[in-house]
Order: structure tokens, then C-alpha cells, then sequence
């Protein structure tokens, strides 16, 4: 045991203890150190994919700088406007990017403070359409709400506009001009209350379905992070949506078939 506590110290987060068959309370200890041994495992593996992640989300907004700036050095550009708006373009990407990283982190690890208080899910949802309008105007898609009476919810209303913020930010990025986004409330019981975004997007393959809440995850082309996103937009809201006690699920016909996320929240009973 003293040997293999070694080596998880010394980073060898492989190394096991095997049955000392001295007894149910040694066994007991063996499970333990084992059981730490692969849960160090495994934060070291995600340490590492996060690493490898970041450094390939970062590659591209830093070529964009660094190829205008030589542009600029050799005189093939001028710092014009257009030049500029890339340049800023990518430091905001930059930007984003460290801010949902260190707000993921936070969330996972339990570190955010909540400000939890009795909330009205339609006045949430009525908010999120509100500060989401423009920009599904803009590219010409059609956002519709529909917010039945439900039970109260103890949430942070910030963190809750956060999060229906990244999944219409989703919707919207992956639904093309002339289609429909929706943003319901329900209550199947009062327990809970569920709150919808529909969309008539692209669409989720079955086999990305798992892995949509992942960081990063770009295995699916309906997801690729090329259109303004930090890739973590949904990883953020899942921590969140779990951090207040409730949980979060992605549904989807397939393909082309458009997709439907639901944030499920304890309710506080009738009202």
C-alpha cells in the first residue's frame, strides 16, 4: 500500500494495490486508494484533453492576429477599419474564450456563488427572448415563446438568463435564415418545471447526442465552433442548470431534423 501511495503521489495515477488478504477493513482501504488512484486518473486525463483543447481553440484567432500584424509590418495591409474589426473580431474570441473556460471551471468545481431566491420561469424566459431578439432578427430567424403558469423555481435569475442565453445562442447558430426557434415552459408536475428550446436547425446525429455537453466537442459538423462560439456555450449551461439542483438534455431526430434542449429545475410546489 505504501508503495502504490507512492507512486499516485509521484503521478503514476495507473497504480493499484492489490488485495492485502489481511482482513475486510485493509480490503476496504485498498478500494479507497484505488478508488482515489482512478478518480486522479481521470482528472489528470481531462486536465490534459482541456489543455490540448485549448491550445487548438486558441490557434486560430491567434494565426488571424499574428498573419494581419506581418501584413500590416510588410505594408501588403493597411490598418484600416476592416482590418481592424478582424483583429478585434478575434481578440473578443480570445476573450470569450477565457471567460467560459474560468466559468465552467468554476461552476464544475462548485465555486460560483448563486444568489437563489423564489423565480417565475416565464419572466425568465420572457428576459432571455428579449435580449436574444436582435440577433434572431438579424439573421432572419423566427423566435416564438409560449410560457404557461408553472410553479416557482429557487434559482439565480443571472445564471438561469446564462443559461437559456448559450442554448438560444445554440439554436440560432445552427438554425439557417427563414426557420423557427422556441422557447417554452411546462410543468409535468409540481416537482419540477421544464423549460424548451426547439429549433429547426441542422439537427444532432444519435451517436453525438452524449457528447453535445462535452467541451470542445466537435465530432459532430453541427457543432463545429467556426461561427462565433467558445465551444463551451452548452458545457457552461449544464453546470449551471446543475448547479441549482436540476439537470439539463438534448434531444434530436437526427440530421437535418433540427434539435430540442431541456433544463429541468426543482419546483417550489403550487404557487
Amino acid at each position: 500500500m505504501a508503495v502504490a501511495a507512492s507512486a499516485i503521489a509521484e503521478g503514476r495515477h495507473g497504480s493499484r494495490v492489490p488485495s492485502p488478504a489481511l482482513g475486510v477493513e485493509f480490503d476496504q482501504l485498498a478500494d479507497t486508494v484505488n478508488q482515489l488512484a482512478q478518480r486522479l486518473e481521470g482528472v489528470e486525463t481531462t486536465r490534459r484533453r482541456m489543455l490540448a483543447d485549448l491550445a487548438h481553440e486558441m490557434r486560430t484567432p491567434l494565426a488571424t492576429i499574428d498573419a494581419h500584424l506581418e501584413a500590416i509590418e510588410d505594408g501588403v495591409r493597411e490598418l484600416d477599419d476592416p482590418t481592424l474589426d478582424v483583429l478585434r473580431g478575434s481578440t473578443q474570441r480570445l476573450g470569450r474564450l477565457a471567460q467560459d473556460v474560468t466559468a465552467v471551471s468554476r461552476a464544475e468545481e462548485g465555486q460560483l456563488q448563486m444568489a437563489l431566491r423564489p423565480t417565475d420561469p416565464a419572466t425568465v424566459v420572457e428576459i432571455a427572448a428579449l435580449t436574444a431578439r436582435d440577433g434572431f432578427d438579424s439573421k432572419g430567424v423566427r423566435l416564438t415563446t409560449a410560457a404557461v403558469d408553472t410553479p416557482l423555481v429557487s434559482a439565480d435569475p443571472e445564471r438561469m438568463a446564462q443559461v437559456l442565453g448559450n442554448l438560444l445562442d445554440n439554436a440560432l447558430r445552427h438554425t439557417p435564415a427563414g426557420g423557427t426557434v422556441s422557447l417554452t415552459t411546462s410543468s409535468p408536475d409540481s416537482r419540477w418545471v421544464e423549460i424548451t428550446v426547439t429549433d429547426t436547425g441542422e439537427g444532432i446525429a444519435p451517436e453525438a447526442l452524449t457528447h453535445v455537453f462535452d467541451r470542445f466537442y466537435r465530432a459532430d459538423p453541427a457543432r463545429t465552433h467556426d461561427r462565433g462560439g467558445s465551444g463551451i456555450g452548452l458545457t457552461i449551461s449544464r453546470a449551471l442548470t446543475e448547479a441549482h439542483g436540476g439537470g439539463i438534455a438534448a434531444r434530436s431526430p437526427g440530421r437535418g431534423a433540427g434539435a430540442t434542449f431541456v433544463v429541468r429545475l426543482p419546483g417550489l410546489g403550487t404557487r
